[in-house]
C-alpha cells in the first residue's frame, strides 16, 4: 500500500473531494473491474488485492453504529486510550469506516452502486444494516463530514487503480510485462491482427481467381458455346 497524506490536508482538499466522488462501487467495477469481498477484520477495510482484483470491505455497519451511539455524548473524548476505557472504538475511526461505505463506495446518490450493495447483501453475506443510513442517532451536528486519516491512503490506492487499472487476462499481463503503455501496444496488436486477417482474405481471393483463370485456359470455350456430341456425330 502506498504511503499517502490525509485526504483532508489543507493543501489537498480539492483533490481529496474529487477523489472521493470518483470511488463509487459502480465506477470501480466498470473501469477497474474490481469486485468486493466482506471481511470481519477492521484492519483489512478497503485493502486492494491487485492480483485478484478484489477490494475488502468491513461490512459490519451495525457494530460501528453501536460504538458511535456509545460515544455520541462524549465526542470530545480524543485519545484512543480514552475510547478504549469506554469499551468503544475511537469515534473518528468508526465514522471514517461507516462513511467510506455509505457515502463513498455505495452512496445513496448512485442507484447502480446501491443496487450492487443490495446484491452483496443478498449473495455475499454483507451485513443488511449496510443499507440503512442513520444520522441523528449516531452523529453530532458537526460530524456530517469526516477526515480520512486512517484509510485515506487506501482510498488513494483505489483511485490510482481506477486511473491505471492492473492488467486483466493473459494478453494484458503480457503487455504489462513488456511496456507500461500497454493500451497503445494492445491497440497496435489489434491493428496488426486485423491487417493479417485482411491479407489472408485477399490472398484467398487471389488464389481463387488464379484457379478460375487456369481452368478457363485449360478448357477454353468457343463463341458459340460448347459443341455437343450429337452435332459432332452428324458431321461425321
Amino acid at each position: 500500500m502506498t504511503d499517502h497524506p490525509s485526504l483532508n490536508d489543507e493543501e489537498g482538499i480539492a483533490v481529496g473531494q474529487g477523489l472521493k466522488s470518483a470511488l463509487t462501487a459502480n465506477k470501480l467495477r466498470k473501469r477497474a473491474r474490481l469486485t468486493f469481498r466482506p471481511t470481519d477484520d477492521l484492519r483489512s477495510h478497503l485493502r486492494l488485492d491487485r492480483k485478484l482484483h478484489v477490494v475488502e470491505i468491513f461490512h459490519h455497519t451495525a457494530f460501528l453504529k453501536e460504538h458511535l451511539r456509545l460515544t455520541k455524548d462524549r465526542a470530545r473524548v480524543s485519545s484512543v486510550a480514552e475510547h478504549l476505557q469506554l469499551g468503544a472504538l475511537p469515534r473518528p475511526l468508526a465514522l471514517e469506516v461507516l462513511d467510506s461505505i455509505q457515502k463513498i463506495i455505495f452512496p445513496h446518490s448512485d442507484p447502480k452502486s446501491r443496487a450492487m450493495l443490495r446484491s452483496l447483501v443478498s449473495r455475499s453475506n454483507f451485513d443488511p444494516d449496510c443499507l440503512r443510513f442513520e444520522f441523528n442517532s449516531i452523529r453530532n451536528s458537526d460530524e456530517e463530514d469526516v477526515a480520512y486519516h486512517y484509510f485515506g491512503s487506501r482510498m488513494v490506492d483505489l483511485y490510482e487503480e481506477l486511473q491505471n487499472p492492473a492488467p486483466y487476462g493473459l494478453i494484458e499481463k503480457w503487455l504489462e510485462r513488456k511496456s507500461g503503455a500497454r493500451y497503445v501496444l494492445l491497440a497496435t496488436l489489434i491493428g496488426v491482427l486485423i491487417a493479417v486477417l485482411l491479407g489472408i482474405l485477399a490472398l484467398a481471393v487471389s488464389i481463387y481467381q488464379a484457379y478460375i483463370a487456369y481452368q478457363a485456359w485449360q478448357h477454353p470455350v468457343g463463341n458459340d458455346g460448347p459443341v455437343s456430341i450429337s452435332v459432332l456425330a452428324r458431321r461425321g
